[in-house]
């Protein structure tokens, strides 16, 4: 099966493509700007193509399925970082783009990496499919904006909404800035320390559940789009305490009161597609065994 992965040279897409080859695929490695890492670089099973996704006139020959990881994103905390119009462009128009070629191509499946930031502000306890979209910023827009792109084109499309995706050379996110922060002998500084946590997933997780979708000879029919977390909520404050034991440091923190309630992510719609998460523990446990 000769599959089309956008921003290969990226965290997850490097990920999914690493998984894709192993499971006996031929990938397509998409990139923008950034080499592949050494080993897709030289693999037999990888065809490199570089360029611009709003650039693009066509799918390369015999493209069977599209996973579509490339993105731009604000860093952390940091929702103005990155202007709007850059957003839109790279995340919205380049998947429209991706959505009109892959059609001209007869793509069977296409599996595109939302974010939970579509939902903008969360007021209830627990986030599902169904949750309502209350005022994004303008990244959440410009993925729910590839989300309806993808739902309007008639693919059997699948639009996976992340939390924070972590695993060995994750580089952003709320687990990365804890990990940091422990290593560096800093104070943690946490909100709703007792509340319970799920707002992760590890990458090895994500890329397994993928594959097993482009792959299956039986696709979901029509659009889904769903959120996907760990499993086994646990504390905040315990969420803390595995990176640090996972480290072999200690971690200092510090409790502040939060704005509002945080919330629960709700997997059941992604388990039913085959989504097969990781406990929350165990999950931040091996991040934190191996997180470069």
């Amino acid at each position: 099966m000769r599959v089309l992965v956008t921003g290969a040279a990226g965290f997850s897409g490097r990920t999914i493509a690493r998984h894709l080859v192993a499971a006996g695929c031929e990938v397509v490695a998409h990139r923008r700007s950034t080499p592949l890492p050494d080993d897709l670089a030289v693999s037999s099973a990888i065809t490199d193509w570089q360029g611009d996704l709003n650039a693009i006139e066509a799918l390369p020959d015999g493209i069977e399925a599209v996973v579509h990881a490339a993105a731009t994103s604000p860093p952390t905390g940091r929702a103005d970082a990155v202007p709007a119009e850059a957003l839109i462009r790279d995340n919205a128009l380049a998947t429209a783009r991706l959505v009109a070629a892959s059609r001209a191509a007869n793509v069977g499946r296409f599996v595109y990496l939302s974010s939970l930031s579509i939902h903008g502000t969360v007021a209830e306890r627990s986030l599902d499919a169904t949750t309502p979209v209350r005022d994004p910023d303008p990244y959440g827009v410009s993925k729910l904006t590839g989300e309806s792109v993808l739902a309007a084109s008639g693919f059997n499309g699948l639009a996976i909404r992340l939390p924070a995706v972590i695993g060995t050379g994750a580089d952003r996110n709320w687990p990365v800035q804890v990990v940091g922060r422990i290593r560096r002998g800093e104070t943690v500084r946490i909100y709703n320390a007792d509340g319970l946590f799920n707002n992760v997933v590890h990458v090895d997780d994500l890329a397994r559940w993928i594959v097993a979708v482009v792959t299956s000879s039986q696709a979901a029919p029509g659009f889904n789009a769903v959120p996907v977390a760990s499993s086994e909520p646990i504390p905040v404050r315990v969420a803390v305490a595995t990176l640090a034991a996972g480290l072999g440091l200690s971690a200092r923190l510090e409790e502040v009161v939060a704005p509002r309630p945080s919330f629960l992510i709700e997997t059941t719609a992604a388990e039913g597609l085959g989504f097969r998460p990781s406990s929350t523990v165990a999950a931040l446990d091996r991040y934190a065994r191996a997180p470069d």
